[in-house]
Parts: C-alpha cells; structure tokens; sequence
C-alpha cells in the first residue's frame, strides 16, 4: 500500500512533478502564496548563475510572489557539481523552513535531484562494512586502498559525503572518455556496469568513485541496501510527503514545447547563447581543454543543438549557410525538448507508480491539458489534497493506482539502430517501434541490392568465361588447321624437289625407294614430335585445361 496519512507534527513537503511546459512551475507558485511556502527548485541547470533564457528561469517577479530557492548559486564555468553537493545544499534549507513552520514546495524536472530529496539513499556505513566482510569482496577493498592517489579522505571512506570540490575526487577519471569509463566499470562491477547505459557518464564517474571510495562494488551495496528495504528504493525522508502530478495530453503538450522554444529564440536565447560561448571559449582556450556537452551549463537544451550555428563567423550567420544552420538548430531544439518532456513523464510512471511499499508516497494527478479550466482542474484540486495533508486527513480525491513493477534491468543491443538498452520494457518499446522497422526494411533492401548486383557480376563474369573459351577453342583450331598445311606444303616441296633430281632418284622412286623413304621420313618426323608430345591434340587440350 501506498504511504499512509497521520496527524502530522510539522507541515508537509510538497512535491510538485510534471513534464516541461505541464505549468508545475505556476501551480507551485500558487500554492506557495496561499499556504506561506517557499520553493526549492530541483533544476540542475537553474542553479548556475545567469544564463536565464536558456534555462527558462523564473522570472524576478515570480521569485517576489515566492521566495525561491537552489538558483543561481553557482558559476557557469564550473563543470563538475554532483546531485550529492546539490542535495547537501538543499536539504539544511527544508529543515529550516519546516522548523520555521513554513511549506517546503520542491518543484523542477530533474530527476535524481527530486530523488535525492524524496528518498534517503545516503550510502550507509554499516551497509559498505556489511560487504567488506564478505569473503569474495575482500580483494575489491585491498584494491581501492591501494589507490589512495586519486585523493580520497578517510570520512569518505566511512561512508561519509563531504562538500569538498568533486574536482579533486574526480581527477582520476575527468580526462577519459566515456567508453573508457565503461571498460573500467565491467572490470571492477560488471553487475552494476550491465545495467547501466554506456553513454551515461555520470553514473559511470558515481560507480567508479564509490569502488574507489568504499572499496566494494557498487551493485554489492544495493544488493545489501535492499535486504534492508525490498523495495529498491531507501527510506521516504520526510513522511509527511504529498505528491502533486500535473499533466497534459502528449499532443498538447508537444505544441507547447515548440511554442516555448519559439518564445525563449524571441526573448534573445541566441544572443544568450553567443555571450557565454566567448566567455567560456576564453577560459578554455587558456586550460587547453576540449568542448564537453555532457558537464555542467553545456548539458541545458540548446548549447548542443545550436552548436554548429554558434561556431560560425559572423559574417557567414546571415549567408544562406548560416539560415539553415540556425533552422536545423531551432528544429533540434524543439524535439530535444519533446523527447526530454517524455523522459520526464516515463521517471514518474516508472519510479513512483510501478512500485509497492510504504517507501511510496501517494500520487495525486492535476490535468492542465486545457489551461481555460486551469483552476477547476488543476488550482482548487491541489489546494484541497495540501490543506487536507495539513489537517491529517486523507484527501478525498483518490490517488494514482500503482502498478506491479515489470521493467527488470536487461542489457540488449540492436545492432541495425546502433543502440544500447539496459531495461526490458525500453528494449520491447524499441524493437516495435516505426523507426526500428524502418531502419530493418531500409538494411533488408539494400542488403537485396547488394545480392542483385552481385548476382549481375556472377552473371557476367560467366558470359565472359565462355566467351574467352570459344575464342580460345576457335584459336586452337586455326593453329592445327595452319599445321596441317604446313606439313601438306613440306610434302609438295620434297616431290618437286625429287623430280628436279632427275633419272636416277626417279627411277628410285619407281622401283619403291623413294616411296620407302618418304615414308621412312615421315614416319621419323611423327616419332619425333611423340616424342616431344607435341601432337595438335596435345596443343589443344594444354589451350583448353
């Protein structure tokens, strides 16, 4: 069952969830003014400073409505901020704000921010001390002691986080690339590593750091976590927690994404853009360092897609070069957004509604498909579910059912897409896809072509064969043909030459001599060529085999 409600002794923490463009960050504002809230943004990319377009901020006058939270507080030159530093930050803060008897509205798209706030996944020391004592993980510890070089502190290794910069824990690792970072996670944790995607970077670096650290496996600390909590997540931290889930139907909510990227261009995300490309570039040019999409500001939607139009010199932005580069580059925007707003829909529906246990907190959904009902469908059922959670009563609108959880981690790859999966269901979703099935026809028909022109090569490499073997045969035959006239002109040479001779070898010829010499000669002259195997019939079998 899902988490039930008692009479609370403070007041709740507030989820707000939802896809961009759903309107999460209104209804949180709205709900903050009402019940004297303040809002913790779980945005990993608002927390950097500036750069306000981009990462579609909140306005100075909402943070006027609502005091705000986990924004601008870091630099955008910084590359390496982890969830846990985030969550360490933050967490301070909500204390402070429930002691204060203020509402905590937790509210952004991030994912594993939302996570490291609604649960309390906290690496425990007595989970890691639980797997070093087993016998086959002894040399995994002895392993990580011995790499004391990469800078890890002895609270680490207790099991304690620390605030000091990831920069210095990371170095062993921050100048590999990523299929590297992979080969290493299969030697150390090929458990862990068959169930993570090779592309992603970041629970690659968290995987490696924690071995380093704890000296155990990251999979054999899970493996020891869920004997504690079966149901593969850690303890709700805060259990007074109401979960708000606005949505919209997929069409609607792709429109908006287009209309939102349209609206961020027109606001001047360009220009944006610009000026933090020759700011960064500067920097980076200075430390000698290479672009990376996958760290820090460079990951918000935008940086990557309108890449190749930023690069351009300014002269070439307004040829007919640059205008298609920069409508490739809005186009590339609009369906990041749309495939990130899916993302984030598949997150909620996969770890809080295909789970069990009362590490599950109810989830209460809001419709925002049509924003001309916004407050009878989204505004008042909200209010009355948060006032209900301050009563201690259970909200008469029911929650989200949950389901049975089905989507076991399971390595595939599909070799005709160039894709890697590390879950069942994403695996099943993919091989039915339209754009699977199409990449299969497109290989299956020029795999078909391929045999057809090989086929047409056979054909005509034959016709060639039996070409040259009829010219060759033909060749043969004009050779004994001009043999046999050779021998016939010999002969007639030898009797004119016997009658030029005169009476005498006449008369020999009459009595027989010349006769029996003729044929003595020619039987000579065909001994000879047996012997020398040069019969025609020989010639023409060594021309042909």
């Amino acid at each position: 069952m899902a988490a039930s409600i008692r009479t609370p002794l403070r007041v709740p923490v507030v989820f707000i969830l939802g896809a961009t463009g759903t309107g999460k960050s209104k209804l949180a504002l709205e709900i903050g003014s009402k019940f004297n809230g303040e809002i913790i943004s779980t945005d990993s990319m608002q927390i950097y400073k500036g750069l306000d377009i981009v990462t579609n901020k909140v306005t100075v006058e909402e943070q006027e409505i609502c005091p705000h939270h986990m924004i601008n507080y870091l630099s955008p030159l910084e590359e390496n901020h982890h969830v846990h530093q985030f969550r360490n930050k933050a967490l301070p803060i909500i204390e402070k704000l429930l002691n204060d008897k203020k509402m905590p509205i937790i509210v952004g798209g991030t994912n594993y921010y939302i996570e490291s706030l609604l649960w309390n996944t906290l690496i425990k020391s007595e989970d890691v001390e639980r797997v070093k004592q087993q016998p086959e993980n002894l040399k995994h510890v002895k392993e990580a002691r011995e790499n004391k070089d990469s800078g890890v502190s002895e609270a680490e290794e207790d099991g304690e986080e620390t605030n000091r910069p990831r920069t210095e824990r990371d170095s062993v690792y921050q100048d590999l690339d990523t299929e590297t970072l992979y080969k290493r996670l299969q030697e150390v944790d090929p458990v862990y590593a068959s169930r993570t995607h090779p592309n992603n970077r970041r629970k690659l670096l968290r995987a490696l750091e924690v071995f380093d650290v704890h000296g155990t496996p990251m999979s054999e600390i899970h493996k020891a976590q869920r004997i504690e909590s079966p149901s593969n997540v850690g303890e709700l931290r805060y259990p007074n927690t109401c979960v708000l889930w606005v949505q919209s139907e997929q069409s609607v909510l792709d429109d908006r994404t287009n209309k939102r990227v349209n609206t961020m261009i027109e606001r001047g995300l360009i220009q944006e853009l610009l000026d933090f490309h020759k700011e960064f570039n500067a920097k980076r040019t200075q430390e000698n360092r290479e672009l990376d999409y996958t760290t820090g500001i460079f990951q918000s939607i935008g940086f990557k897609e309108f890449h190749e139009y930023l690069i351009l010199p300014e002269e070439e932005k307004h040829s007919e070069r640059g205008k298609l580069l920069f409508e490739k580059g809005v186009e590339n925007m609009k369906i990041a957004t749309r495939q990130y707003a899916r993302r984030q829909i598949y997150w909620i529906k996969n770890r809080l509604l295909r789970n069990k246990g009362h590490n599950y907190p109810p989830v209460y959904s809001m419709d925002s498909t049509d924003v001309s009902h916004w407050t009878e469908k989204v505004h008042d059922p909200a209010v009355q579910i948060v006032q209900d959670y301050m009563n201690g009563v259970v909200p008469q609108q029911e929650p989200l059912p949950l389901q049975e959880y089905d989507n076991g981690a399971e390595f595939n790859e599909c070799k005709a897409c160039n894709k890697t999966f590390v879950m069942r269901k994403e695996w099943n979703i993919h091989i039915k896809s339209a754009k699977h099935k199409k990449r299969l026809r497109s290989l299956r028909k020029r795999f078909h072509d391929t045999c057809d022109i090989l086929d047409q090569f056979k054909e005509k490499k034959s016709m060639e064969r039996e070409t040259t073997l009829a010219e060759m045969t033909s060749r043969t035959a004009n050779i004994a043909t001009d043999s046999v006239d050779g021998v016939m002109r010999d002969c007639v040479a030898s009797d004119i030459s016997d009658k030029e001779a005169g009476p005498r070898d006449i008369k020999s010829l009459d009595t027989g001599t010349g006769a029996v010499n003729l044929r003595d000669m020619v039987g000579t002259s065909n001994e000879q060529s047996e012997d020398k195997g040069e019969s025609v019939s020989d010639v023409r079998d060594k021309v042909l085999f």
